[in-house]
């Protein structure tokens, strides 16, 4: 995925990072997300929530987990 692409439609460094994590990794939670993008982890969630409120992922409620999941980029 071109980066600048993201940066051009508006996202920070960090959404561009959980984004792009969240496309290689498919459906995850928090966890696999903090490993892949290097953030920490009150960054990530800030990051999660602003990207849901944009409509670039979603996620479904697993017990008591959140698994996130990037939304097609086109």
């Amino acid at each position: 995925m071109d980066v600048e692409i993201l940066e051009d439609i508006g996202l920070t460094n960090a959404e561009i990072k959980v984004y792009l994590a969240l496309l290689e990794l498919g459906n995850s939670t928090a966890g696999p997300i903090l490993e892949r993008s290097g953030l920490q982890n009150s960054v990530v969630h800030m990051t999660l929530h602003k990207l849901l409120d944009k409509g670039f992922i979603t996620y479904v409620k697993e017990g008591k987990w959140n698994k996130y999941q990037a939304t097609n980029p086109k």
